[in-house]
């Protein structure tokens, strides 16, 4: 049985699978039936433009929102995109046949 862990250590191989969007570096709410991504509030250390974090290897401790996304997340979190390369990977079943 393969482990995962939760931590916040760089992985190059999960972070590969991000598809670098910035879509989760944006605010979110909850609302009925799902969350809604505010594209006139990203964070402030995201690089529009290059949909890049300007503090990438310290954005946890620059930024009190930033978490990492995790393997739970990619399986059920209801903030993430559907086109999230994560959600991609780890749900399959929303890709339909084919």
């Amino acid at each position: 049985m393969k482990l995962f862990r939760l931590s916040h250590k760089p992985d190059p191989g999960w972070d590969a699978i991000c598809k670098r969007c910035g879509l989760c570096c944006y605010e979110r709410c909850r609302v009925a039936g799902g969350v809604r991504i505010d594209l006139e509030r990203p964070c402030p250390y995201l690089d529009e433009k290059s949909k890049t974090c300007a503090v990438y290897d310290r954005r946890f401790e620059s930024r009190a929102s930033c978490s990492k996304v995790n393997l739970l997340h990619a399986i059920a979190g209801r903030w993430m995109p559907l086109t999230c390369g994560y959600v991609e990977k780890y749900r399959p079943w929303l890709r339909g046949p084919g």
